[in-house]
């Protein structure tokens, strides 16, 4: 008893607080909702209304990813200093909605008008707005969530936004007609109201400043003591990093399996709409079956993935669910004839997609303070971008040189996530134990 560190409690079960992550995550839910749009139909855009290439459209797609690169990490660092009356998020996730649901109903109107110059400057616009915020969506909820209970409040955060990203797509195949050059202006627009709303209902029900407190009280009484952890590095606010080598190579690691899951999952989420179309016969917005389908099985999966995360351990849930997703687009190039068990196969993907992004995140964050949560969510966002930038290029000389390869490439990329994964070694306990350990040690 004499080794007790003094200041700490002893550690008792805090209650998780499902409302206010839900709160949190409504940000998230605009913003993520977007992608599913964007994704599926700008390229549709771009090849039926601007007569480009697979190539070229694969280009003009990961062009507005580049400005994620540096934006990403530079907001996330930026959001680490804020010293707002609203908090260090709130001020981000405001501004950069209130761009975003301005400019986002416009990328339609510029695809009506057939002004590609519009188009692409509407689509850089969004994505500044977007990147503003896009940090901050994942931060905030880990801001006021106790560290034990992260991958409980990632569940709650993706559950949140990938609901959103449900009624979007169903808004798709309702709203998008069956005809060669549809109207895409009902849809954008109801996207630009979706994001608005989110951000409002955001700021009048969640107070940041109290939130964090109040997950500072949370943290202590299960004997964990975030400002210790914070004061552990001689760092300013916002220039903190971790130097631990061990923790440093396995920060990488997770965030070059983050890379290629990006690789793997943004290269569907791009061609799906086209190879659908050729080789499933699904034509105008019913090919959002499949991404509804898949989404579906993200949402049945948070929950219990988070639970079985706590008991097994976030790295084994999330090697199990990488194979899964590895081993189901194989099938489907196998056998590229499309048949209704394949919906099956995509609601295994949508909940190994969710089960692997669901750990890997709050796998990153175990190894750095609450003082830098900011910016490593940034180097989470920026290699997601940075996926994002390659593969629809890659995956679009894919769909023009050999298009039935293109679930050989998902799958090639998906055992790349698997094999990064495996190599990690930290993430699964929680490093504010380890950090008072060494406080204690150190002041013996």
């Amino acid at each position: 008893m004499a080794e007790k560190k003094q200041g700490t409690t002893p550690k008792r079960k805090i209650p998780f607080d499902w409302k206010r992550c839900a709160i949190a995550s409504l940000p998230f839910m605009g913003m993520i909702s977007f992608w599913q749009v964007f994704d599926g139909l700008v390229p549709k855009m771009l090849t039926q209304t601007f007569g480009l290439s697979n190539w070229l459209t694969g280009v003009v797609m990961a062009l507005d990813n580049v400005f994620g690169l540096f934006l990403l990490p530079w907001f996330g660092i930026l959001s680490d200093r804020c010293r707002s009356h609203l908090g260090r998020r709130t001020p981000f996730i405001l501004a950069g909605s209130a761009v975003a649901a301005v400019s986002v109903p416009l990328i339609a109107v510029a695809n009506n008008l057939g002004s590609l110059p519009l188009l692409i400057a509407m689509i850089l616009v969004t994505l500044v707005a977007i990147c503003s915020y896009r940090t901050a969506t994942l931060a905030i909820v880990a801001d006021i969530t106790p560290r034990p209970l992260r991958t409980k409040g990632d569940s709650v955060d993706k559950i949140v936004g990938y609901a959103g990203t449900g009624v979007m797509l169903v808004a798709i195949s309702v709203l998008v007609p069956s005809v060669a050059n549809p109207d895409y202006v009902p849809v954008f627009l109801l996207q630009g109201i979706v994001i608005a709303v989110a951000a409002v209902v955001y700021r009048v029900l969640l107070n940041e400043p109290k939130s964090v407190a109040k997950m500072h009280e949370e943290s202590l009484a299960m004997g964990i003591k975030e400002d210790s952890i914070d004061a552990d590095d001689d760092a300013e606010e916002g220039k903190e990093r971790v130097t631990d080598p061990e923790l440093v190579r396995s920060i990488a690691l997770l965030l070059g399996a983050v890379f290629f899951y990006y690789m793997s999952y943004n290269a569907m989420t791009t061609n799906i709409s086209r190879y659908a179309s050729d080789f499933f016969s699904m034509l105008g917005g019913s090919y959002a079956i499949i991404n509804i389908v898949t989404i579906a099985g993200g949402l049945l999966s948070y929950v219990p993935v988070a639970n079985l995360s706590l008991k097994v351990g976030r790295k084994r849930v999330a090697l199990v669910a990488g194979l899964v997703m590895t081993i189901c687009p194989a099938i489907m190039w196998l056998f590229p004839s499309f048949t209704p068990l394949y919906y099956v196969l995509f609601l295994f993907m949508g909940a190994s997609l969710g089960a692997v992004d669901l750990c890997v995140y709050p796998m990153i964050l175990e190894g750095c303070s609450s003082r830098s949560v900011g910016r490593y969510s940034g180097y989470y966002y920026t290699v997601s971008m940075a996926a994002q930038v390659v593969t629809p290029i890659l995956s679009g000389l894919v769909m023009d040189v050999a298009e039935s390869q293109l679930f050989l490439y998902i799958t090639v990329m998906g055992a790349a996530m698997c094999a990064f994964i495996a190599l990690a070694k930290h993430g699964d306990s929680i490093l504010a134990d380890e950090i008072l350990r060494r406080e204690a040690n150190a002041g013996e």
